[in-house]
């Protein structure tokens, strides 16, 4: 009864939060103007169609384009490959619209893979693309909750009762193992040992910079080595691609399923798109194509009023029955392969269960506490064992719903096993290979109780080591705070973004970026950072070099650089910091850096917190506390 209680009260958090998105995509698209839509950067209008053909798997590919207009932000700025979008055709183009997925994105011209065929005319005149939301996740969580809840007597119903609580875990004893990648550190050999041990799972605690996908990837080649079959997953495209990259080459038999425009294209011939096209018997789905796509053009050039009623209709069923065929033939090539290999890899959300079939021995799960509990279900549900690698001190999955979160939705399946499970199946990584000591020691005794370690090949890096760059105030500190305190950067609010900006603060970003450009840095070793979107579409408009990333905090957890400049934003008499309360995005944001970290803020609105208040102590015991006027009035 427990069980059906839990899973009864997720279904109704689920459906909150489905509902908030919802609402969220209708407010941006059907409440604000196109042009608020096109400043936000969910809508791009007046795109002219420059080709259409056809890509992987049959898809058919339409690219757009549009001519430069003068504007401050290039109108694809807030697109990515992968998104779901809406096609919109000029008005004489049946059908009206088609749903799509992002497959090549440049800053004026997009290439959109269409869901179904492609418009059977040649399209004139402006098209128009939006951002899009989906149910197809939130189907998947709920069938795999109903699945969880329901299932008896099987491996799953085991599993539910050690997630709920119920039933111990077992572990066997530690076997003998012989590592691939013999550079394992002793704390990422043990994960390694305890999650080989552990008969139904394991947790892998992975703080920034310790090697946890490389741990987790030693874990699934060594039970592929067995013969057994793996599931590996996350909650992110990106995630999903670095365990791929540190598959491919070591001989397994792997394959990547979701649309190949969410694979980097690097990595795109371990998709299951490519893999297909490669495929002998793929030739016949080619000839399939080429002979629909020459009944399709015949169609257009005779033009309806020259074919009688009985052939136009024939025409068309045979364009259908060709389009069906060539699928079908698709999945039967699909299907084989997948089913023919050692690893499996997909986000949680796009494991489709036409191909994800049976039980895997093992589903290794990275990123595990940036997934919410119904969507590691999703996983779970073909699972023997699993074996899950994250950070619960680092930011989790975004909730829409207010409600939602605080009824439990914001608590992962992570969270809740890291207080249920034994120590003998818990692992912290330790040894992190990416910060500066300096930089590390202040998340390490906030977040992790001083545990970590910095290797001695980053304990004492800094950017003035890096070729070309040029010793100085900056370069030669791993960290620096530099106070707004006093400078009259207040924060404002942006109606149009809904959110927060500080242009003094901004400016001032401008200002060190260009100081370590000049000290000899590379535009694609530095990122600003900013928790606000408001503000990192202001500092896009300040700046542009090729090869720099602005973005927010949230959207680079997983990334490093070697320098971040990290815009706090907030700026008050009242001492009021919003979401930046949140430790875990103050954990996130300094922890990107490798050498140089430099942050910006006013002490006098963030110290109201105790640990900003720590943060800055901490600045000063470094000698590192300086004041903007040092670049304001210099």
């Amino acid at each position: 009864m427990a069980g059906k209680e839990h899973f009864e009260r997720l279904q109704a958090l689920l459906e909150l939060e489905r509902e908030a998105e919802k609402a969220e995509n209708l407010r941006e698209l059907r409440r604000f103007p196109v042009a608020q839509r096109e400043a936000r950067g969910k809508t791009v209008t007046g795109l002219l169609v420059d080709g259409v053909e056809t890509g992987l798997g049959g898809m058919a590919l339409v690219t757009l384009s549009r001519a430069p207009k003068g504007e401050e932000l290039a109108p694809f700025h807030a697109m990515n490959a992968g998104d779901n979008v809406l096609l919109t055709f000029p008005s004489n183009v049946e059908p009206g619209a088609s749903e799509g997925t992002l497959y090549k994105v440049d800053e004026y011209r997009v290439t959109v893979a269409l869901n179904g065929p492609p418009p059977a005319q040649e399209v004139r005149g402006a098209c128009q693309v939006d951002l899009l939301g989906s149910d197809a996740t939130y189907q998947r969580m709920r069938k795999a909750m109903i699945t969880a809840e329901g299932s008896r007597r099987s491996r799953l119903a085991e599993l539910r009762e050690i997630f709920l609580g119920e039933a111990e875990p077992a572990r066997s004893r530690a076997p003998k193992v012989r590592f691939f990648n013999e550079g394992l550190n002793e704390f990422q050999q043990e994960a390694v040992k305890r999650a080989l041990a552990a008969d139904d799972v394991a947790l892998v605690h992975g703080p920034p910079g310790t090697g946890k996908t490389t741990v987790l990837v030693e874990i699934i080649r060594q039970h592929a080595s067995r013969g057994e079959r793996v599931l590996a997953t996350a909650p992110s495209n990106i995630a999903v691609d670095n365990i791929l990259e540190k598959l491919l080459g070591t001989g397994l038999r792997v394959v990547r399923l979701g649309h190949p425009a969410r694979t980097l294209e690097a990595l795109r011939h371990g998709n299951l798109a490519a893999q297909m096209e490669a495929d002998p018997v793929y030739e016949q789905v080619r000839e399939l194509d080429a002979w629909r796509e020459r009944l399709v053009h015949r169609k257009s050039r005779h033009g309806r009023v020259q074919l009688g009623y009985d052939e136009r209709q024939a025409r068309e069923r045979e364009i259908s029955r060709l389009w069906r065929e060539a699928r079908d033939l698709e999945f039967e090539i699909q299907r084989r392969i997948v089913a023919s290999a050692s690893v499996v890899l997909a986000t949680h959300a796009g494991m489709s269960k036409r191909f994800v079939k049976g039980d895997f021995d093992l589903v290794a799960m990275d990123e595990a506490s940036q997934a919410s509990e119904p969507l590691s279900w999703v996983p779970l549900t073909v699972a023997k064992k699993a074996v899950f690698a994250g950070d619960a001190n680092q930011l989790p999955p975004t909730i829409y719903s207010k409600e939602a979160a605080d009824g439990g939705l914001a608590v992962t399946l992570f969270d809740r096993l890291k207080d249920l499970l034994p120590a003998s199946l818990q692992t912290l990584l330790r040894v992190q290979y990416r910060m500066h000591g300096d930089i590390m020691r202040f998340p390490s005794d906030r977040f992790y109780e001083g545990k970590l370690i910095a290797h001695e090949s980053v304990a004492e890096h800094t950017a003035d080591e890096l070729p070309g760059v040029a010793a100085g105030p900056l370069t030669s500190r791993p960290l620096t705070f530099v106070d707004t305190a006093g400078a009259g950067f207040d924060e404002a609010w942006n109606d149009l973004l809904e959110s927060r900006e500080n242009a003094g603060e901004a400016e001032l970003a401008v200002k060190i970026l260009h100081e370590l450009l000049g000290a000899g840095l590379e535009p694609r070793q530095i990122a600003i950072l900013t928790p606000y979107v408001a503000q990192s579409k202001l500092l896009k408009t300040l700046v542009r070099e090729p090869g720099l990333e602005i973005g927010s905090v949230d959207g680079f957890q997983g990334r490093e650089k070697e320098a971040v400049i990290l815009s706090l934003v907030r700026s008050n008499e009242t001492g009021e910091i919003g979401f930046l309360s949140d430790m875990r995005r103050l954990n996130v944001a300094i922890t990107r850096a490798r050498r140089c970290l430099v942050v910006i803020g006013d002490s006098a609105t963030v110290t109201r917190h105790e640990t900003y208040r720590k943060f800055v102590e901490y600045a000063d015991s470094l000698g590192a506390h300086r004041s903007s006027y040092e670049w304001t009035h210099g």
